[in-house]
């Protein structure tokens, strides 16, 4: 009996152990709450890969003469690090910064035989933790290998930013020129029907081809643009004929184009990821009818007559 109780309990230690296996991080998983935490916690490959940049970076700051310099280089890296939105993003940045510190630690003139004995440290500080990211093999296997910095990635963001704000003066200056009367974007009611549905109806029958009847992604992707296209057509010949050929012409192109773009990026970013919590996913959905109502509001507050004009009458231009 006392052989069979001991093979039973080894037997259930093994599915224990075997079963629910323990995440792999540098720091308490059930305290993630960033991108970079949370990502790290879910793969335990990426987690090996985190213990192994924690335990290189505890190894030279224990080896360097100027351990502050260590500590504030790591804290500029997290500010980089943390600019990144993408998995390739955070990979090229783990990667480029565990180059470095083995880099470092291999100098001559750091005592890299010292601290070769150094049992690695499982956990540093918050400042020092490092962040869960998809590894590819090439780019860990050669750390020092060319790959896109944090910084490179920074700077697009920084860009893509510059870029929203421009747009949104310029759209404002617009607004401001139609409510004095110098310009028109939208004629009326329809028109402003018009151009919210030309993306829309593009965006839709790509899926409706493709997903529902079946048809290939190429085919669904032409019919898509040739739908979008021809509405895209007809909403520009209106703003010619609400503005003729001018300077105004342009800027209402452009204010409706900026409107439906603002648009689009409010509805990407609150259901590009998904909500892992109903409480969530009705606060996203609340957010998402908010934001259609905002935008229904502002398009028929921007229509120079407050009433529909019959389709026949738009395409005819006799609005």
């Amino acid at each position: 009996m006392s052989r069979l109780h001991l093979g039973s309990s080894l037997f259930g230690l093994l599915l224990a152990l075997c079963g629910n296996p323990a995440p792999a991080a540098s720091f308490d998983c059930s305290k993630a709450v960033s991108f970079a935490e949370n990502t790290i916690c879910a793969e335990g490959a990426l987690g090996l890969l985190d213990e192994q940049l924690s335990a290189q970076y505890v190894r030279v700051l224990e080896s360097d003469a100027n351990p502050n310099d260590v500590r504030q280089a790591q804290r500029d890296w997290l500010r980089l690090r943390d600019n990144c939105t993408t998995g390739q993003c955070l990979s090229a940045s783990l990667s480029q910064r565990l180059g470095e510190l083995t880099q470092q630690l291999s100098s001559p003139a750091k005592p890299a035989a010292n601290t070769e004995n150094k049992s690695p440290v499982p956990s540093v500080s918050g400042s020092a933790q490092t962040s869960a990211v998809p590894a590819h093999s090439s780019a860990v296997a050669n750390p020092s290998a060319p790959v896109r910095s944090a910084a490179d990635d920074h700077q697009v963001v920084l860009n893509l930013k510059i870029a929203l704000f421009v747009m949104a003066v310029l759209l404002l200056i617009c607004v401001w020129l139609h409510h004095r009367g110098a310009m028109t974007i939208y004629q009326d009611y329809t028109d402003a029907l018009w151009t919210s549905l030309t993306p829309i109806l593009g965006i839709g029958t790509y899926f409706v081809c493709s997903a529902w009847l079946e048809i290939p992604t190429r085919y669904s992707a032409i019919f898509a643009v040739a739908l979008a296209s021809l509405m895209a057509v007809q909403v520009i010949v209106q703003t010619y004929r609400s503005n003729g050929v001018s300077l105004y012409f342009l800027l209402a192109l452009f204010a409706k184009m900026a409107l439906m773009t603002f648009y689009c990026l409010m509805m990407l970013l609150l259901f590009a990821s998904n909500a892992s919590k109903k409480r969530d996913a009705r606060r996203k959905r609340g957010w998402a009818v908010a934001a259609t109502t905002a935008f229904v509001f502002v398009s028929g507050w921007m229509c120079r007559h407050r009433q529909f004009s019959s389709i026949d009458d738009y395409i005819a231009g006799r609005t």
